[in-house]
């Protein structure tokens, strides 16, 4: 296989698995509530809030994606030592989901919601950068994380464009009951992590 058709190829389970995993940690579905919630005294301004949002989200999960190896390098920290430390990130964040304190943000200005808290740390937090250093590594790569974070970041707009059609179908229970289910799922990849990181360690030495 050449170089460029190896660079390309990818598995589509792998996808498949990444996709699934990135979007339960941006949780856009859970974030419905806060975002109607910061919005809700000018609803008229939501789409241009969602499409900023969302561009920047985008913006901070590529450079991380494909710029992050080069702060390892910098700080000479390897692949495995990220694994496990994004491990712990992630846990935290599904913890926080489970637990009711993923908050909500109230005295913030209108006009810099898209940054804070909706683009990070609501969508592009630390457990959605950690996600996409990992997988732009082998057994993923590069191609594959690019096509997860933008078919994520599509369906997170389509979502939060249309949150208040989202809400009326789920109701604010629903849509905390969601955010719970897939909070399990996260500490669960959270904990696989770890794991990986702590056995490829030691099979190395």
């Amino acid at each position: 296989m050449s170089l460029i058709s190896s660079f390309f190829a990818f598995d589509i389970a792998l996808f498949a698995q990444s996709a699934v995993l990135l979007f339960s940690i941006l949780d856009p579905i859970g974030t419905v509530p806060i975002f109607l919630a910061l919005t809700e005294s000018q609803p008229g301004q939501r789409r241009e809030i969602v499409r900023n949002a969302v561009t920047l989200a985008a913006i901070i999960l590529y450079v991380f994606a494909y710029v992050g190896w080069v702060i390892f390098q910098a700080l000479g920290i390897t692949i495995n030592d990220f694994r496990i430390a994004g491990g712990i990130v992630l846990f935290t964040v599904a913890y926080d989901h489970l637990s009711g304190r993923e908050g909500t943000k109230t005295n913030v200005n209108l006009r810099d919601i898209a940054a804070f808290p909706l683009a990070t740390p609501l969508l592009a937090g630390p457990g959605a950068i950690s996600t996409v250093i990992i997988l732009a590594n082998p057994p993923y790569g590069p191609v594959l994380v690019f096509l997860v974070i933008t078919l994520n970041i599509l369906i997170s707009y389509l979502i939060l464009a249309r949150s208040e059609w989202i809400l009326r179908i789920l109701g604010e229970s629903g849509s905390r009951a969601l955010t719970r289910i897939t909070a399990l799922l996260i500490a669960a990849l959270a904990v696989s992590f770890v794991r990986e990181g702590i056995m490829n360690i030691i099979a190395a030495r």
